[in-house]
C-alpha cells in the first residue's frame, strides 16, 4: 500500500467558522485557513511539507502546568475540504491558596482514524474517498499495526470524525471504527486523571498546544459542580418537550456552597413574591441561607440563569432524573422562548466551546460540562432494590428526611403561594447535594473516570467504562475488533446445583474468589493467547473444552484480571477496616461489588403481544405495558418497559431459532427461556435462562407453555347501565307497594303498563335511576331497559356467562344494521336497529343454531328465526354491540372488559368464538378473522389461558392456531441456523420477570433479556466464544472437583451457587466449632487445588482459592433457585448477628409495605429459632393475628398501599390498568397530581358511602352524565390511588379481603409452603376462630 497524505494531525464535530471568516478566537480567516492546512495536510503529503508547525500556530512554551482533566470534547473548524478537527480539553490546576483553578486547552493534530485489514484492500482509500486524507501500515517507529490476531491493519486516516462514520460501513471488516473522538484522544495519549501540558497560551489565556506537547499525569484537583432543579407549570399534565412554563429553578454551586432560589413571577400570583425564606428549615443543623432572585418575566430568569453559570464555570452540571427531565427539558425550554425574546437565551450559551448537541438517547451533549445524572449515579453504586428512586424516598433512605409534601398541581402553588413553592424545590436541591455528600457520588465516580481513562458521565455505564478501559490496555500492542463483528460459537454456562426446600441447620458457605477471572489467569485466556497445538512449539495450558493456551507472554486478559482483582482487593481491605453496618464498609462494599447491565437485543421485525395489541419491537417506548412472565411462579403478568435501545448499526451475528410455534431472530447473548426435556436424559423441572448462542444443538429444550394467567372474579351479573353512555330509560316494578315504593323516593315517578308482562312499573331517565340506585335495586322485582321513549325494552341485567356468551356469538357471526326513517305518503316509519347473529341449522339438529337459539330465548330477547339467522330488534343493545365490539367483520374486536372476567369465562368465551368462525382438530383449533384487532384480541386471550397461538394470513383472512397441551420444544439442529444482522437489533428491559411475549411471523414465545458482566470479557471488543467456552468449562470442573474435594471429608452440598459451595455442618455443631471445621474445609479443599491445576489444566501456578466467607445458623431454601435466607452468625473474619434474605419479594420495589414486614417477619422467625415446631406455631399464630387484623381494618393504609410506576401520561394509555384508572379517580376526586414518573399506592375498595357522592356533586359540581370519568367511577367505585393515607375519605370502605389476597397470600404462601404449610390452613383456622367468638 502507497503511503500517501500522511497527516500528522486530525477528528469529529459540526462548529464552523463565524461570518467574518474567523474562529471567534480573535484570529483572521488567513491564520484560519493557514492553520486548516496544517492540521489536514491536503492529502497530498506530510504536515511539515506544508508549513512549519510550531511557528504556525503555538505560543512560546513558558513552562508546564498540570490539571485534573474535568472534560473532552471537540469541534470541527475551517470550511469544505479545510475543516479540521479541534480537541477541546477543560480541567481543573491545583491551586493551594485557593479554588482551584480552570484551564482550557486547544489540542491540534488529533487524527481520526480507523484499521481494515490490509488485504481487504484493493484499492488506495486516498483516492477513493475525498475524506480520507492518508493511509499508513506502521506506527512513527515502523512498528506495523496488527490486529489482537496479528493480521496486518492498515490505519485509515478521515479529515474529521464525522468522516470515520460516514464510510466505516463500506469495508466489511473494520477495527475501533466506533470510538467517539473524545475517547480516541484520551486513549492514544494514555490520559485517565490529568495530564501535563507545555504552557503555550493565546492572548485570551487558553492553552494550545500539539499532542507531542502533553503528557498524562497524576493530578487530584476539586471539580467545580452546579446542581439544579427546575419546577414547571403542570396543570395541563405532565411537561414535555418545554411547552410549559419553567417557574422557578434552584442551584447549588459546591464552590461557594450557595444555593439560589431563581422565581419566575406568576402574572396571576395571588401574593407578592418571597424576598427570603425565613421558615426554611435545612436538612443539617444550622439550616441554609438561600438567595432568593424574582424575575418579572420567564426569559430574565431564564438568562440570569444562564448568566450565572458562565459567572461561576462550573465543570459539572447535575440533578435528580437529570438527564431524563431537567437537562433536555431546559434546552427545549430555552429554544422555544429564544425566537421571541431580546434575551439571548442561546442553549450554545451553555456551553464552553458554544456548542450543544442533542441525541435520541443519552442526556445532552453541554461541549466542555459534564452532564451528570445523579439518580443514575447512585443506582449504580447499590447492591439492593430500593422500593422507590424517587428523590423524596431515597432522602428518606439515606438522610432520614424526604422532600417538602405536596401533591397538587406545582401552577396552583406557583400561584398561590410562592414560598412554598420554593421550599420545596429548594428542598429537591439540598437533598441531591446531601445524598452526594453522603454517599460522595461524584467523588467515587471520578475515582472510577480515573482508573479506566474514560469520561466522567462515562464511569457510571459499565458497558462504556469497560470498552474504554480494554481500548486503554490494548493501546500501543494491537487493533481491536469494532464491537458486533466478532465471530461466535456456542458454548456452556455455568455449574448448577438443585436447590432444597426447607431448613438446614449450621451451613458454612465457602466462596471461590472471583472464579471466572481466575480461570482467566490461570490459563492464560485470550483471543491472542489462543493456539494451535499441532502448530505451535511453546507449552500450553488445557482448557477441559480442549483449547490451548500459550503460558508465555501473558496475555491482555490476564493483565487486565490482575489489575482489576488488585484494586477490588485494596478495596476489600479498606471495607474490612471498618465494622459492618457502618457507613465506610457499606460504601467499600458498594465499590467492590461487580456491576451487571441487562439488555435485550431483537432483530427489528420482531413483533410483541401486548395488552394493546401486536406491535413491533421498534415501537415501544419506556412505559409502555407488555406481557411478562414471572419465571417463578410461571404466571403471566402485564409489566412496562423500563429500558429501549436502538443499535441500527449493529451487524453481528444472529441466532435465529424457526419451529411451528417459535419464529425468532435474537442476537447470541439474548436469554431464552428454557428447561431440558429427554426422554432418556435430563429433564429439568424449572425453567431456566440459557443464552441463544449456548443452546445445545442436541438437547430437546423445551419453552414456556401452560403458564398461568391472570384470574379475576368471574362476572355474576352484567348490568347495561353500567356498560352505556348517555341517556336511557328504565322500567322497573317493585317488589314493594307502590305507595311505598313512591314514598320511600319521596315522588312518583312516571307509571307505564308492560302490556307483555301485564304490570304496570315506574320509568325512570337515566340521571333519575343513577340517583336513586341503591334503593331501587333492593326492592326491584323486575327490570327492562331502552335507548328512548317508543324504542322496544330489553331486560337490564343479564346473568354473567349468558352476557358473554351473546358477546362471542356476536363477534364471530354477528352484524348490527340500522334501517333508514321512511315515509309511505301520510304515514311514516323510523329507523331500526337489528341485530343479527348468522348461524346455519344443521338438519339433523347438530350445529349452534338451536343452542343460539335456547341463549337468546333464555336472556328474553323477542327473536326473529330462520334457518340462516337470529334477529331481533334493540336500539340500545345494538348500539352497545357496535360501539364494544365493531359493527362488522373488519372492525370486530372483543370488549376490555373480557380480559378482566374470571380464567373459566375467559376460556368459555373462546370455545364460543372457535365454535362460530373456527374449526378443530384433536389437541389444536383455528379461528378465521377479517378482522386486525380482532386476530390480536384472540392472541391476547391465549394468553391470558397459558395457550401458545401464532396467526397467519390466508386468501385475506388471519388465521389463528392454538394448540391444547402439546410441549413447545426446540431443536437447534433442526430448527436453529445463524446469520448475520442486515437492519441493527432493538432492545428493551422490562420490568421485574426481564420477558416478554415476543416473535415473527405471527409467532409469539415468552423469551427473555440478555445479560452482559464485566468479567464477561468476551461480550465486549475481547470477544471470542471458544475462549470463553474454555473459561466457564473450567470453571464447572472447579466447582465439580471443589464438590469432590468436600466429599472427602463426608461433607455434602447443601446448595451452590456458580461460584460458591454451602456444606451442613448440623444442629449439634456449636458456633466456635463450625467456625473451626469451616477453615479446616477451606485448608483441605485449597491444598487439593494443586493437584486440579497440574492434572487438569497443565498448569503448575494456579490462582484458585476458595475462602470460608460465612456461616448460616439456620439456612432455608423456598425449593427454588436464587431464593433462600439465612441467620448468619460469622462473616469474613467477624462475628456478626444479622439476617440474609435472597431472592424473595420483599426486596422488590412494586410490593406494599406489609408485605415487605410480613414476609421479612415470617422469613426471620424461620432462621432466628431453635425449635422448628415451636418456629412453625409462632408463624400460624402471628399470620393468624395479621389476618384478623387485616380483616377487621385494623391496619394502616399506608402499610397496605400496593406502589406502582406511571410510565407515560395518563391519557396516553390505551387501556387503562387498575393503577392507572385510580390514578385518574385520585386526581379527579382527591386533588392529586399523579402522571409519568409518580410511583402512588394502590387500594381497592369494596364501596364509597352515598354521602361522598352528594358531597362531590354539591361541592365541586361533578356530574356522572357530563363528566365521564366521575361516571365511571361512580358507577364501579372499585380502585383508588393516593400518596398519603389521609387522602384517603372517609366514605370509602376498603375491600380487605381483595387487599389481603394481592399484598399477602402469594408472598407468604411460597415461604410457609417449603415448611409444609398452606395459605388456606392458616386463613381458614383464623376464621373458625372469629366464627367461635359468636357461637
Amino acid at each position: 500500500m502507497t503511503q500517501t497524505g500522511l497527516s500528522e494531525f486530525s477528528p469529529d464535530g459540526d462548529a464552523a467558522t463565524d461570518a467574518t471568516g474567523g474562529d471567534g478566537d480573535g484570529r483572521s480567516a488567513d491564520v484560519v485557513r493557514e492553520e486548516a492546512r496544517v492540521v489536514a495536510g491536503g492529502g497530498g503529503g506530510h504536515v511539515n511539507d506544508v508549513i512549519d508547525v510550531d511557528d504556525a500556530k503555538f505560543p512560546d512554551s513558558t513552562g508546564t502546568v498540570e490539571l485534573a482533566v474535568t472534560q473532552v470534547d471537540y469541534a470541527v473548524e475551517g470550511r469544505g475540504s479545510d475543516e479540521y478537527p479541534v480537541v477541546h480539553v477543560f480541567g481543573r490546576r491545583p491551586n493551594p491558596d485557593g479554588e482551584d483553578v480552570r484551564e482550557h486547552l486547544r489540542v491540534l493534530g488529533v487524527e481520526p482514524y480507523f484499521y481494515v485489514p490490509t488485504t481487504d484492500l484493493d484499492r488506495d482509500p486516498v483516492d477513493e474517498y475525498d475524506v480520507v486524507i492518508g493511509t499508513r501500515e506502521s506506527d512513527a517507529n515502523d512498528v506495523a499495526y496488527e490486529s489482537i490476531r496479528g493480521e496486518p491493519l492498515t490505519r485509515i486516516v478521515t479529515r474529521t470524525p464525522r468522516d470515520v462514520g460516514n464510510i466505516r460501513d463500506d469495508f466489511e471488516t473494520t477495527f475501533e471504527a466506533d470510538i467517539l473522538f473524545p475517547n480516541r484522544f484520551l486513549i492514544d495519549n494514555g490520559i485517565a486523571g490529568g495530564l501535563r501540558v507545555e504552557e503555550r497560551r493565546l492572548e485570551d489565556g487558553r492553552i494550545q498546544v500539539a499532542e507531542e506537547h502533553l503528557e498524562p499525569a497524576d493530578v487530584e484537583a476539586d471539580v467545580r459542580v452546579n446542581t439544579f432543579d427546575i419546577e414547571v407549570d403542570d396543570r395541563r399534565g405532565f411537561p414535555e418537550d418545554g411547552e410549559e412554563p419553567i417557574v422557578c429553578l434552584t442551584s447549588h454551586d459546591s464552590y461557594d456552597d450557595e444555593y439560589v432560589v431563581w422565581l419566575y413571577e406568576a402574572p396571576d400570583g395571588e401574593t407578592i413574591p418571597p424576598e427570603d425564606l425565613p421558615g426554611y428549615e435545612g436538612i443539617e443543623e444550622g439550616g441554609i441561607d438561600a438567595r432568593v432572585e424574582s424575575f418579572g418575566t420567564e426569559e430574565a430568569m431564564l438568562a440570569a440563569f444562564i448568566d450565572y453559570l458562565n459567572e461561576t464555570d462550573p465543570d459539572v452540571l447535575c440533578g435528580w432524573n437529570f438527564e431524563d427531565f431537567d437537562a433536555p427539558y431546559l434546552l427545549d425550554r430555552l429554544e422555544r422562548l429564544d425566537s421571541r425574546t431580546d434575551h439571548d437565551l442561546s442553549v450554545d450559551r451553555l456551553s464552553r466551546i458554544g456548542e450543544v448537541w442533542r441525541s435520541g438517547w443519552g442526556g445532552p451533549d453541554i461541549k466542555g460540562r459534564v452532564v451528570f445524572d445523579l439518580l443514575y449515579a447512585y443506582k449504580r453504586t447499590q447492591f439492593t432494590e430500593l422500593e422507590s428512586y424517587r428523590l423524596d424516598a431515597v432522602g428518606e433512605t439515606e438522610l432520614d428526611v424526604g422532600k417538602e409534601r405536596y401533591a397538587g398541581d406545582i401552577g396552583d402553588l406557583w400561584e398561590q403561594d410562592p414560598e412554598r413553592l420554593l421550599e420545596y424545590n429548594l428542598r429537591d436541591v439540598e437533598l441531591c447535594v446531601e445524598i452526594d455528600r453522603k454517599q460522595n457520588l461524584i467523588d467515587f465516580w471520578n475515582e472510577v473516570k480515573k482508573f479506566v481513562g474514560c469520561k466522567l458521565e462515562d464511569a457510571p455505564t459499565p458497558g462504556d467504562a469497560v470498552d474504554v478501559y480494554v481500548l486503554h490496555k490494548a493501546h500501543g500492542k494491537f487493533a481491536l475488533p469494532t464491537k458486533g463483528q466478532q465471530e461466535s460459537e456456542e458454548f456452556e454456562g455455568g455449574a448448577v446445583f438443585d436447590p432444597i426446600s426447607g431448613v438446614k441447620e449450621m451451613v458454612t458457605v465457602l466462596d471461590l474468589k472471583s472464579l471466572y477471572p481466575m480461570c482467566m489467569v490461570t490459563i492464560n485466556a485470550g483471543p491472542e493467547t489462543k493456539v494451535d497445538p499441532d502448530e505451535y512449539d511453546g507449552e500450553t495450558y488445557l482448557a477441559p473444552n480442549g483449547t490451548h493456551f500459550r503460558k508465555e507472554p501473558d496475555g491482555i486478559m490476564r493483565e487486565m484480571v490482575d489489575e482489576l482483582l488488585s484494586e477490588r482487593e485494596r478495596k476489600k481491605e479498606l471495607r474490612n477496616d471498618h465494622d459492618p453496618g457502618s457507613q465506610p464498609y457499606a460504601q467499600y462494599d458498594r465499590q467492590q461489588a461487580a456491576v451487571k447491565v441487562i439488555m435485550n437485543c431483537f432483530t427489528p421485525d420482531t413483533d410483541v403481544l401486548t395488552p394493546n395489541g401486536v406491535r413491533s419491537i421498534t415501537d415501544l417506548a419506556v412505559g409502555d405495558e407488555v406481557y411478562s412472565l414471572d419465571p417463578d411462579t410461571m404466571r403471566m403478568e402485564v409489566k412496562p418497559v423500563t429500558e429501549t435501545h436502538a443499535y441500527p448499526e449493529y451487524r453481528g451475528d444472529l441466532v435465529n431459532m424457526e419451529t411451528s410455534k417459535i419464529d425468532l431472530s435474537v442476537t447470541p447473548n439474548h436469554r431464552m427461556l428454557v428447561r431440558k426435556n429427554e426422554t432418556n436424559g435430563i429433564t429439568e423441572e424449572d425453567y431456566r435462562f440459557v443464552e441463544a448462542g449456548d443452546l445445545d444443538r442436541a438437547t430437546n429444550y423445551e419453552l414456556p407453555h401452560d403458564w398461568n394467567g391472570p384470574d379475576d372474579e368471574p362476572i355474576e351479573e352484567v348490568d347495561l347501565t353500567e356498560l352505556l353512555d348517555g341517556e336511557y330509560e328504565v322500567w322497573v316494578r317493585p317488589e314493594v307497594h307502590g305507595h311505598t315504593f313512591t314514598a320511600e323516593l319521596g315522588w312518583t315517578p312516571r307509571r307505564v303498563p308492560k302490556a307483555d308482562l301485564g304490570q304496570v312499573g315506574y320509568v325512570f331517565t337515566a340521571e333519575e335511576f343513577e340517583e336513586h340506585r341503591e334503593y331501587i335495586e333492593s326492592v326491584c322485582e323486575t327490570s327492562f331497559i331502552h335507548r328512548e321513549s317508543g324504542r322496544k325494552w330489553i331486560p337490564r341485567t343479564y346473568d354473567g356467562d349468558d352476557f358473554l356468551d351473546l358477546l362471542a356469538w356476536y363477534i364471530t357471526e354477528g352484524n348490527v344494521y340500522t334501517s333508514e326513517e321512511r315515509s309511505f305518503g301520510d304515514h311514516h316509519r323510523g329507523s331500526a336497529t337489528t341485530v343479527k347473529i348468522a348461524q346455519n341449522a344443521i338438519p339433523d339438529g347438530g350445529g349452534h343454531h338451536a343452542a343460539i337459539g335456547d341463549l337468546l330465548d333464555g336472556m328474553g330477547f323477542d327473536c326473529y328465526v330462520d334457518d340462516r339467522a337470529h334477529q331481533f330488534t334493540s336500539t340500545l343493545l345494538g348500539g352497545l354491540l357496535r360501539d364494544r365490539c365493531g359493527s362488522d367483520s373488519f372492525d370486530k374486536r372483543i370488549p376490555e372488559f373480557v380480559f378482566e372476567v374470571s380464567t373459566e369465562q375467559k376460556r368459555r368465551f373462546l370455545e364460543t368464538l372457535i365454535d362460530g368462525d373456527g374449526d378443530r382438530q384433536p389437541n389444536s383449533w383455528r379461528y378465521t378473522t377479517s378482522s386486525d384487532r380482532l386476530r390480536d384480541d384472540v392472541l391476547r386471550l391465549c394468553a391470558h389461558l397459558g395457550l401458545t397461538a401464532k396467526y397467519a394470513r390466508d386468501s385475506g383472512s388471519w388465521r389463528i392456531y392454538g394448540n391444547e397441551g402439546a410441549k413447545n420444544t426446540l431443536r437447534m439442529h433442526r430448527s436453529g441456523s445463524r446469520s448475520t444482522a442486515d437492519d441493527g437489533v432493538y432492545c428493551v428491559t422490562i420490568a421485574d420477570n426481564h420477558t416478554l411475549l415476543a416473535g415473527r411471523n405471527g409467532t409469539f414465545q415468552f423469551v427473555g433479556q440478555s445479560l452482559y458482566g464485566v468479567t464477561g470479557w468476551d461480550r465486549f471488543r475481547l470477544y471470542d466464544k471458544e475462549g470463553a467456552a474454555a473459561v466457564t468449562a473450567t470453571g464447572r470442573e472447579v466447582i465439580s472437583f471443589t464438590e469432590e474435594a468436600a466429599s472427602e471429608l463426608d461433607m455434602k452440598v447443601t446448595y451452590g451457587d456458580t461460584d460458591s459451595i454451602m456444606l451442613e455442618l448440623g444442629q449439634e455443631t456449636g458456633v466456635e466449632s463450625a467456625i473451626e471445621t469451616s477453615f479446616s474445609i477451606e485448608d483441605h479443599i485449597n491444598g487439593r487445588y494443586d493437584d486440579f491445576a497440574r492434572e487438569e489444566l497443565n498448569a503448575e501456578m494456579h490462582r484458585f482459592q476458595i475462602e470460608f466467607e460465612k456461616l448460616y445458623r439456620r439456612f432455608f431454601q423456598a425449593g427454588r433457585k436464587k431464593r433462600y435466607a439465612g441467620h448468619i452468625v460469622w462473616k469474613e473474619g467477624k462475628d456478626v448477628d444479622d439476617i440474609d434474605i435472597t431472592g424473595f419479594e420483599y426486596k422488590r420495589s412494586d410490593i406494599a409495605p406489609i408485605t415487605k414486614e410480613v414476609q421479612k417477619h415470617v422469613i426471620e422467625t424461620i432462621v432466628t429459632g431453635d425449635d422448628i415446631e415451636a418456629d412453625i406455631a409462632d408463624i400460624k399464630t402471628y399470620l393468624s393475628d395479621v389476618i384478623e387484623d387485616f380483616l377487621t381494618g385494623e391496619v394502616d393504609l399506608d402499610e397496605i398501599g400496593i406502589p406502582g410506576g406511571i410510565g407515560k401520561r395518563l391519557d396516553a394509555y390505551e387501556t387503562d390498568t387498575a393503577q392507572v384508572r385510580g390514578a385518574k379517580y385520585a386526581n379527579l376526586l382527591l386533588g392529586t397530581n399523579f402522571d409519568r414518573g409518580s410511583k402512588p399506592k394502590r387500594l381497592y375498595l369494596e364501596t364509597v358511602h352515598p354521602d361522598f357522592w352528594r358531597r362531590m356533586e354539591d361541592e365541586r359540581g361533578l356530574d356522572p352524565h357530563t363528566d365521564p370519568l366521575y361516571g365511571e367511577f361512580k358507577r364501579d367505585p372499585d380502585v383508588i390511588c393516593y400518596e398519603y393515607a389521609d387522602e384517603i375519605p372517609e366514605e370509602f370502605t376498603i375491600d380487605w379481603e381483595l387487599m389481603l389476597e394481592k399484598t399477602l397470600k402469594g408472598p407468604i404462601s411460597r415461604v410457609i409452603e417449603a415448611l409444609g404449610m398452606s395459605w388456606d390452613e392458616i386463613k381458614t383456622g383464623q376464621e373458625q376462630s372469629g366464627l367461635g367468638q359468636f357461637m
